[in-house]
C-alpha cells in the first residue's frame, strides 16, 4: 500500500518524474536522480520539492507531520482484517476529535496521505459506519473541498441530520 499511496501523493503534489518502487518490501523513491529509501522519507522530500505549505510551519507541526506519517506507514498501511482497521480509525477519530486537520488547523501532507489511504474504505461506508466515526467524516468532508482532490476523487456524501 506505501507504494500506491506515494505515487497518488505524487500526482497530487504533480511532481514530474517520480519512480516508486519496492526492494525487499521497502519502498524507494526516485525523483531527480535522487533515491530516497522508505515511505516518511519519500514523502517528505516531495513535499519540500514540490509544495513546502504543506509541510508545517511550526517546528511542533513539522514533528507532528513525520508522526503521522510514521504511523501510516506501520499501522494503518498494514490492517490485515478489519478488526485492526477499526482500531485505526478510533485512534483517528480520537485525534481528530479537537482539531481541524491532524496536526493542528491547517493542510498538510500528513492530511493528504491519510485522506488518499482512507478514501476507498469511506466512499463504501454507509451513513450509519459514517455517523460512527464523526471526527473522521466532518475531517473527510473539509478534505474534499480541496481543489486537487476534489478533481480526482468522486465525492462522499455525508448526512447532516445524524440517523440514531
Amino acid at each position: 500500500m506505501e507504494k500506491k499511496i506515494l505515487e497518488l501523493t505524487a500526482k497530487y503534489l504533480q511532481v514530474g518524474q517520480v519512480k516508486v518502487s519496492l526492494d525487499n518490501n521497502k519502498v524507494i523513491t526516485e525523483i531527480e536522480g535522487k533515491k530516497i529509501l522508505g515511505f516518511v522519507c519519500g514523502t517528505l522530500l516531495m513535499v519540500r520539492l514540490k509544495n513546502r505549505r504543506l509541510d508545517g510551519h511550526t517546528a511542533l507541526e513539522k514533528c507532528l507531520i513525520q508522526d503521522w506519517l510514521t504511523y501510516c506507514a506501520t499501522d494503518l498501511f498494514h490492517c490485515p482484517t478489519f478488526e485492526t482497521l477499526n482500531v485505526c480509525l478510533q485512534y483517528i477519530n480520537k485525534e481528530l476529535a479537537h482539531h481541524s486537520y491532524l496536526c493542528g488547523y491547517t493542510l498538510n501532507i500528513a492530511d493528504v496521505v491519510v485522506f488518499l489511504a482512507l478514501h476507498p474504505f469511506i466512499s463504501n461506508w454507509s451513513f450509519l459506519q459514517k455517523e460512527q466515526y464523526m471526527n473522521i467524516s466532518r475531517w473527510f468532508s473539509a478534505m474534499q473541498k480541496d481543489e486537487s482532490l476534489r478533481e480526482t476523487y468522486a465525492p462522499v456524501q455525508f448526512s447532516r441530520t445524524l440517523l440514531y
